[in-house]
């Protein structure tokens, strides 16, 4: 097998710091390598919610010309740091050399450190960087803190720890007609169970058609005046009015405006959702 830099990380969300380890490893003809299920939906049954599903990391990973190596992480959990450099890194992958960040911990119950990674890789000939924390405002970047800030609506700040703007990139689905109705059709999108839900409100948004981006809003949430019982996502595209049905739609949300809330009747609704669209529009 050809000798490899391969990138070593859960690469969760790709936000600047996974993209600082990325970089490292000699783009764009860097390897990472990923499991085929985050090791804390195998260990625990609890893992954190997702910020991006497989198809929207394979398509982020293919745009900056890094190739996924996917293993299954149940075959790797019990192996030792020392195993997994001389058994995986080494003999199965053929690496060269690797790169993680400051934080990186390997093998059975995480027990070998970015120090020991180093050190072990040394002992088999591979080249080992280990790249330092990439700091916003003055902490670390994070999945969690991403995940925090999302959760709150402070979109500026996910965003800028990701890099981009935080979105999602589900089929659309046939709902009751009713945005139509208020005047207001919208793309209606279901959060998969495991993906992270933000804030539910509405914000500006930005959306992706036929290659072109063209300015949204969108409420995230249950749809409280008309009794809702599933969050999910409605996106009204500005002067658009063509068919979305069965597409998938990439949504960007770029701010939060306002929480959701109910109405006491559709007119009042309707009112609200024109100032939500000046709101959107500036």
């Amino acid at each position: 097998m050809l000798s490899r830099i391969i990138a070593l990380g859960s690469f969760d969300g790709l936000h600047i710091g996974h993209m600082a380890v990325l970089r490292d490893a000699e783009l764009p003809a860097a390897h990472c390598l990923l499991f085929n299920e985050h090791p804390s939906a195998v260990l625990w049954g609890n893992p954190p919610p997702r910020l991006l599903n497989d198809e929207m990391r394979g398509k982020l990973l293919k745009r900056i010309g890094v190739e996924p190596i996917i293993l299954p992480f149940a075959e790797l959990r019990a192996l030792s740091p020392q195993e997994f450099v001389s058994g995986i890194l080494a003999k199965r992958l053929g690496s060269s050399g690797v790169v993680c960040g400051y934080n990186y911990r390997f093998g059975a119950h995480a027990a070998g450190d970015a120090e020991e990674l180093a050190r072990l890789c040394r002992s088999h000939g591979i080249a080992c960087r280990v790249v330092p924390p990439v700091l916003w405002d003055g902490t670390p970047v994070s999945a969690t803190r991403i995940r925090e800030a999302l959760l709150t609506g402070d979109t500026a700040a996910a965003n800028a720890m990701l890099g981009r703007a935080f979105g999602f990139d589900f089929t659309i689905l046939h709902g009751d007609a009713r945005g139509r109705l208020l005047g207001y059709p919208t793309a209606n999108q279901l959060f998969p169970a495991g993906f992270l839900v933000p804030r539910r409100g509405v914000y500006a948004s930005r959306v992706t058609l036929d290659g072109k981006a063209c300015p949204a809003m969108t409420n995230i949430g249950l749809r409280p005046t008309f009794e809702g019982s599933t969050v999910i996502a409605e996106t009204h595209v500005f002067g658009y009015s063509g068919d979305l049905y069965e597409q998938n739609l990439p949504v960007e949300l770029l701010r939060f405006t306002r929480e959701e809330r109910a109405f006491a009747d559709a007119e009042k609704l309707t009112a609200q959702l024109r100032r939500d669209e000046l709101d959107c529009r500036r």
